[in-house]
């Protein structure tokens, strides 16, 4: 049985620009590739952080994607994948995958706008805010699994720490 859906009737780019009016306020560097994605940079504590967004009318959802470059050799991605399944039971909020083309970590999350009067920009900055933060969180399990060889239950355990008292 097909499942019908109705057209939101929502042009991509009333998604799309309010992405960019956030990018522009936030002084992000980035660039609007056609009429249905942004790509954006954001320089953090560890890296510079990949930033995607999309609009899919069909569905009337704003997808965005925060990722890291980072190399796992074939002998550690299993236990990569081993960490992006832990670290998923510890999030509230969007997931971490490995991205097949590129094989990197990244962090995705979608709102669905469906009987809503479109994004408004502070979901786009609380979206960015949460992605790059999870990002800036789970950097260093990534790194403790693949270049130090440590197990995935142990770098998780590491970046869920939280500190006490001050230096």
């Amino acid at each position: 049985m097909a499942v019908m859906l109705a057209e939101s009737g929502r042009l991509a780019s009333d998604a799309l620009d309010a992405v960019e009016r956030v990018m522009m306020d936030s002084r992000l560097s980035f660039e609007r590739m056609g009429d249905e994605d942004i790509t954006g940079s954001f320089t953090g504590g560890w890296c510079d952080y990949l930033l995607w967004f999309a609009y899919r009318a069909d569905l009337d959802v704003l997808h965005f994607a925060s990722g890291f470059e980072m190399d796992i050799p074939p002998a550690r991605r299993q236990a990569v994948v081993r960490l992006v399944s832990l670290i998923n039971e510890s999030l509230w909020i969007g997931h971490f995958d490995l991205w097949t083309e590129e094989g990197q970590p990244t962090w995705r999350h979608a709102l669905l706008l469906r009987g809503t009067h479109g994004v408004e920009e502070p979901q786009i900055v609380d979206l960015v805010t949460v992605g790059v933060g999870e990002c800036e969180r789970f950097y260093p399990a990534f790194q403790q699994v693949i270049g130090a060889g440590l197990s995935p239950e142990d770098a998780l355990a590491a970046a869920l720490m939280e500190p006490r008292g001050s230096a």
